[in-house]
């Protein structure tokens, strides 16, 4: 048998396959059996490893900063600046919703408000005289007198120009009578002289007007007399002589003078009479007038108490009233305000200020509470942020111009934990999803749900964060609000 020969060289190499063209290498001697089991034991371990590797990265869930909060926080403080008279409770108290926590100095207040009160009381008055004119006790018995006194007085005045009329008629007609009764005398004489002295009388034209003034006065039986002068015819039936008839004439002539002149009189003393009435009547007539002119302004002043007023002048009044009744609102309001009522059930958490402080609105000062942080939630909010946000680029700290401390801190039950979720793992967030969470200062674990996501987000380190709330399914009453934790979710 001929002896092999192993070539080494281009063409051997390129046969074996362990060289390229124009590489020469040493010729590798096969893998033995056991080297062979070896690398594929290692090539199946390190596959292993590295699928285990992947898997426990990939299952590693995400552990969250949260911080046990409650369910929400009042910062309580008095309406308006005042000294505090009473603060009935101290941190740590359980209290009920309603429950007086704290009393300021009402004095004022309840000045305020009686003088607003009153201000009501009288606007009120004025609308209800306006709308029904009443006139006041003493008012209407002055205008009722005054009434009555006027319209007896126009009684009397009438009364008494009734009965001046009546005597004036009877004076006026017992006065035309004593003319008639002059003028009659006057004409019987006067034709008794036209018949009996015709012949010789020259007077019997004579009027009483004109023998009035010569002819003295005589007595009422004048012409008695004359007529008892007048001669009569003797039993003989011889004629009177000249002398007798001469006399009978002349005493005749006077008779008929002196009745001229009492109807001169009579009439005279008609018109005096009836000037008489005339001016008395006049006078009457003029207080019947003013007694009924004062009826009227009488009458006039009651009415006026009792008149309505107009519908301007009630608006007016109705408008001051409201005015007044707000105001008196106002300062109800700011009475109940000198109290602080607990808004809920709930824990006070802490309390600032003591008696005898003037605390207002803003609260006790000198101390940057959290109602002045910038970045933190106050009034009925959680109360709580992991980050603030830092206005000058620097390392999230923050700064105050103003110190402020509430008077009274109110944590509502249940207990919360909020967590701070970045926006990158909020994917995996939605309300319902499962949470445990890890209380490092007590060693505890509980489990919970979460219940909502704040929408408004966080900023802090280029990062932008989410509150998320997560209620718990037990309450451990070793939690207490502001404990840090580590929360998972899902």
């Amino acid at each position: 048998m001929a002896k092999r020969i192993r070539a080494r060289g281009m063409n051997a190499a390129l046969a074996s396959g362990e060289a390229g063209v124009g590489e020469m290498t040493p010729a590798r001697s096969p893998l033995r059996p056991k080297q062979f089991g070896v690398a594929l034991a290692a090539a199946v371990v390190g596959s292993g490893l590295g699928m285990f590797t992947y898997h426990a990265v990939s299952s590693t869930t995400t552990a969250y900063s949260g911080l046990v909060s409650p369910t929400q926080t009042y910062y309580l403080n008095f309406a308006a600046d005042g000294t505090v008279l009473a603060l009935d409770v101290k941190a740590g108290q359980h209290v009920k919703q309603g429950e007086v926590l704290a009393t300021q100095d009402s004095g004022v207040a309840q000045a305020n408000l009686s003088a607003a009160q009153a201000a009501v009381a009288a606007d009120a008055a004025v609308v209800q005289a306006d709308e029904s004119p009443q006139a006041t006790a003493s008012t209407a018995a002055t205008d009722a007198l005054s009434v009555s006194q006027s319209q007896s007085a126009v009684t009397a005045a009438q009364n008494a120009l009734s009965v001046e009329q009546s005597s004036a008629q009877h004076t006026v007609a017992a006065q035309s009578a004593a003319v008639t009764s002059a003028e009659n005398a006057y004409q019987s004489d006067t034709a008794r002289y036209a018949a009996d002295c015709s012949s010789t009388a020259t007077a019997g034209a004579a009027t009483p007007a004109a023998t009035a003034a010569a002819t003295p006065a005589v007595s009422a039986n004048s012409s008695a007399s004359a007529d008892s002068t007048k001669p009569a015819a003797s039993a003989t039936g011889s004629a009177t002589t000249s002398t007798q008839q001469e006399q009978y004439c002349s005493n005749l002539q006077s008779t008929v003078n002196r009745d001229a002149t009492a109807v001169s009189s009579a009439q005279a003393e008609l018109a005096n009479v009836q000037s008489s009435v005339q001016l008395a009547e006049q006078r009457d007539s003029s207080d019947l007038a003013s007694s009924q002119n004062v009826l009227t302004a009488a009458e006039a002043r009651q009415a006026a108490a009792t008149a309505p007023v107009t519908a301007a002048a009630i608006d007016t009044a109705k408008a001051t009233l409201a005015t007044a009744q707000a105001q008196v609102a106002t300062d109800q309001e700011a009475l109940a305000n000198t109290k602080i009522l607990a808004p809920a059930d709930g824990e006070i958490a802490e309390t600032a200020g003591a008696v005898g402080e003037v605390v207002g609105p803003s609260g006790v000062h000198g101390y940057q509470g959290p109602g002045e942080q910038s970045g933190t939630q106050s009034g009925s909010g959680s109360g709580f942020e992991l980050f603030v946000p830092s206005t000058s680029g620097g390392n999230g700290g923050t700064t105050s111009q103003n110190t402020y401390m509430p008077l009274l801190t109110l944590y509502t039950a249940p207990l919360t934990v909020v967590a701070q979720v970045p926006e990158t793992d909020m994917s995996s967030v939605h309300d319902g999803a499962t949470a445990n969470i890890t209380v490092t200062a007590l060693n505890l674990s509980v489990s919970g749900k979460v219940e909502n996501t704040e929408p408004a987000a966080v900023e802090s380190s280029s990062t932008t964060y989410y509150d998320v709330t997560i209620s718990l399914d037990s309450n451990d009453s070793r939690l207490m609000a502001g404990m840090s934790a580590q929360v998972t979710i899902g």
